[in-house]
Formats: structure tokens, C-alpha cells, sequence
């Protein structure tokens, strides 16, 4: 009697069998899917938002121990090197390091929250109220000068000064209109929108606060115990990964650091200088705002080709519509000052840690500044940076595999011919 094979005649109808559940399974799981779409994209979203708000402080730590480090590290390392008591105790150093750090940036703040802002604060308010006297004395003078050409007529330019010049006639309108804010606020509907908006205003801002504080414990203890850390994540690293893996992470992982420290620390000294310069050079031509000007010119600069440009034009703008001799004199001075932080200052203090051509800073600094606002604009040329260098080393490594090996096989055939 034949003994029955049973797997040349059932494995075929179970192979069969098997796809037909897994394909009706997987139409099952797609309606139920598709059929709790918005539930599963709330859950998602919740989970997100969550996750974010755990993590949103230990970024901001990281970001501000990130920044720190280097100036703990040259703290350290001037205090170390003339004092034999911080030689011998390098965690009491540190922890003197973070604490004066903190200790500067923290009462900076503080003297800029206290001085600086309400300063600022009342010479936009007083410009914006006084705006339409200086544009009416700006037209003016226009009008004459323009008077004197015959073949301009001076009331089309003022014209278009005036159509420039609507927006911000607009703030200074708004700030005078007293009457319309009184006239909201007897509005119970009013009323209670302001209420909402103020309480929604100040829960926002509350967690920020609790969020920076963290953040600032959480950076105080990354630089503390930074040397552990890094033990830490680089025993991790090799062990999951091949020890020739985790080599290539740490050196790669070093250039990423040095780009991206060289930059921010660099442009942050670079445009704090600026702005000093600024504020001296404009208090010396007795420019009017000088304090905002100056630091117009200081935060701008810190956005590589397009800052300067940025903060000298609404500069030279407001100086004009204040005082047209004075704008004159501060365009003149801007352009020094930009000459000198190009040719001179900046390069001197960043060096060549880009490396990168000015039409690729001038992409970073566009594509930045489209994804993510003024911030894309700063940190978009370290990025590209980054992006170009890993570029170069794979077509350096696929250019030198490719023809250097033509090159020793030339050579091994003319030698060849030679011996012959």
C-alpha cells in the first residue's frame, strides 16, 4: 500500500489558505483603522503633546548646558591653570564656574527686565506718537527739495512716501485711539474675551516658567556631572553598537559639535561686540534712539549676509524720519561698521569653522528662515554646514575609490610596458 504524502497535497491549499486570511485580516484591521481615523489621530496628537511637555525641559536644559559649555570650560581652565587650591579640587571649580556663569547671565537678564525693556519700551511708544509729526516735517522738506527740480514733481514723492510710510502710521494711530479701547471694555462680550485671552495669557505663561526653571536644574547638573554623562552615553553607543561603528559616531559626532559650537558662540561674541560698537558710535553722532538702534543692529547680526542688511535699513529708516542729516550720518556709519565686521572682526572670531561658500550661506540662510522664522535663519547655516561636510566626505571616498584604483591600475600596466 502507498503511503500518502501529505506534504505534496495539502501544502499547497494551506499556503493558499494562510494568504486568503492574511488578506482578509488585513482588510478587517484597515476598516477598523480607517473607520477610527480621527480617534487614533487624537490619541496620536495627545501622545505628542505629552511627550513634548515631558521633554520640552531637558531640551532646554540641554540647549542652555550646550551654549555654557564653553565658557565653563574657559573658566575652568584659566582658574586651574594660576590657582593650586582649584588644581586640586576640579568639582569645586566647576561648580564655582556654573555658579558665576549663572550668576551673570541671571542678573543680565534681570538688569535687562529692569532698565533695558522699560527703556526701550517708552522710546517705541514715545516714536510712535511723535510719527506723524516727523513724517508731515520729513514731506515737507522733500517737497521743498523736490521744488527745485523741474522735471520732478515733489508731491508724487511724497505720495508714495505716504503709501510706504501706511502701516506704520497705522501703530501710531492705534496707540492714540483711547476711545476705542474704553468703548471695548464696556462691552460685556468684551469683557469676557479679554478675560479669556489674559487668563489663557498667563497659564502659557506660567508653564514657560516652570519649564525654564527645570531647565536651567537640569543644565546645572548636565555641567556638573558632564564627564559621566558622556561616559555614559558612549558605553551605551558601544555597546550596541561594532566598535568601529561607535568610533565613526564619536568622530563625526565631534565635527557636528565643533561647527555648531563654533558658530553660535562665535556670531553670539561677534554681534555682542557689534552692538557695542553700535551703541558707542551712534551715541557719538548723537543719533536719536540709540539704545534701540544699537540693539536692532546687535540682535540682527547674528543672521550671517542678510543680518546687516536687516538691521541697517529700519535703522537708517527711523533716523530719517527723525532727523534726515542724522540718517545720513548713521547710513555712513553702518557701512563702516559692517565693513569692518566682514573683512575684519568676523572672520577673526568665526575663522573658517563653516567652511562653506557665501552662496550656500545665503541658501541656508533662505530655506531656514522659510521652515522655521528668524531661529532657521541663525542655526540653517551650522546645518548646512554639517550637511555639506558629510556630502564632501562621501564623494571624496566614491571619487577616491573610483579613480584612484584607475590610477594604480595605469601604472601597474606602464610599468609592465616598461619592463617588456
Amino acid at each position: 500500500m502507498k503511503k500518502w504524502d501529505w506534504k505534496k497535497t495539502d501544502q499547497p491549499y494551506f499556503k493558499i489558505a494562510v494568504y486568503v486570511f492574511a488578506v482578509l485580516a488585513a482588510t478587517v484591521l484597515f476598516e477598523k483603522v480607517a473607520g477610527n481615523l480621527p480617534s487614533i489621530s487624537n490619541t496620536i496628537h495627545t501622545f505628542l503633546t505629552v511627550t513634548q511637555g515631558l521633554c520640552l525641559p531637558f531640551l532646554m536644559g540641554f540647549m542652555i548646558a550646550y551654549v555654557m559649555n564653553p565658557f565653563i570650560n574657559f573658566f575652568e581652565r584659566h582658574t586651574m591653570k594660576n590657582n593650586s587650591f582649584f588644581q586640586r579640587h576640579p568639582r569645586v571649580t566647576r561648580a564655582v564656574a556654573i555658579t558665576l556663569i549663572y550668576t551673570l547671565v541671571i542678573g543680565g537678564i534681570i538688569w535687562i527686565a529692569i532698565y533695558l525693556v522699560p527703556e526701550i519700551k517708552t522710546s517705541v511708544v514715545s516714536f510712535a506718537k511723535q510719527l506723524p509729526v516727523y513724517t508731515a516735517t520729513l514731506n515737507q522738506k522733500i517737497e521743498d527739495l523736490f521744488m527745485q527740480v523741474d522735471f520732478i514733481d515733489g508731491e508724487d514723492v511724497n505720495n508714495i512716501i505716504n503709501r510706504l510710510l501706511t502701516p506704520v502710521l497705522g501703530v501710531s494711530e492705534n496707540l492714540q485711539a483711547g476711545s476705542g479701547e474704553l468703548a471695548f471694555l464696556q462691552d460685556s462680550d468684551g469683557i469676557s474675551k479679554m478675560l479669556t485671552t489674559f487668563i489663557g495669557n498667563v497659564f502659557t505663561m506660567g508653564r514657560f516658567v516652570f519649564n525654564l526653571i527645570m531647565a536651567i536644574f537640569i543644565a546645572f547638573y548636565m555641567l556638573f556631572d558632564k564627564e559621566n554623562f558622556l561616559r555614559q552615553l558612549r558605553k551605551v553607543i558601544y555597546a550596541l553598537t561594532s566598535e568601529k561603528t561607535a568610533n565613526r559616531i564619536f568622530y563625526n559626532g565631534s565635527r557636528i559639535h565643533n561647527i555648531f559650537q563654533s558658530f553660535i558662540v562665535g556670531k553670539a561674541l561677534d554681534s555682542l561686540i557689534i552692538g557695542i560698537l553700535a551703541f558707542i558710535g551712534l551715541t557719538l553722532i548723537k543719533a536719536p534712539l540709540v539704545l534701540v538702534l544699537s540693539l536692532i543692529i546687535g540682535v540682527t547680526n547674528m543672521i550671517p549676509y542678510f543680518g546687516p542688511f536687516l538691521g541697517g535699513i529700519p535703522a537708517v529708516i527711523i533716523t530719517l524720519l527723525i532727523s534726515p542729516i542724522h540718517g545720513v550720518w548713521v547710513g555712513l556709519f553702518i557701512l563702516a561698521l559692517q565693513q569692518f565686521d566682514g573683512n575684519f572682526l568676523g572672520p577673526k572670531i568665526l575663522g573658517n569653522s563653516l567652511d562653506i561658500s557665501p552662496l550656500w550661506i545665503i541658501l541656508a540662510v533662505v530655506v531656514g528662515g522659510a521652515v522655521m522664522g528668524p531661529l532657521g535663519m541663525f542655526i540653517g547655516v551650522p546645518i548646512f554646514a554639517t550637511i555639506k561636510m558629510f556630502c564632501t566626505d562621501y564623494i571624496n571616498r566614491k571619487y577616491d575609490k573610483k579613480y584612484k584604483t584607475a590610477a594604480a591600475i595605469g601604472t601597474s600596466d606602464a610599468e609592465q610596458e616598461s619592463e617588456s
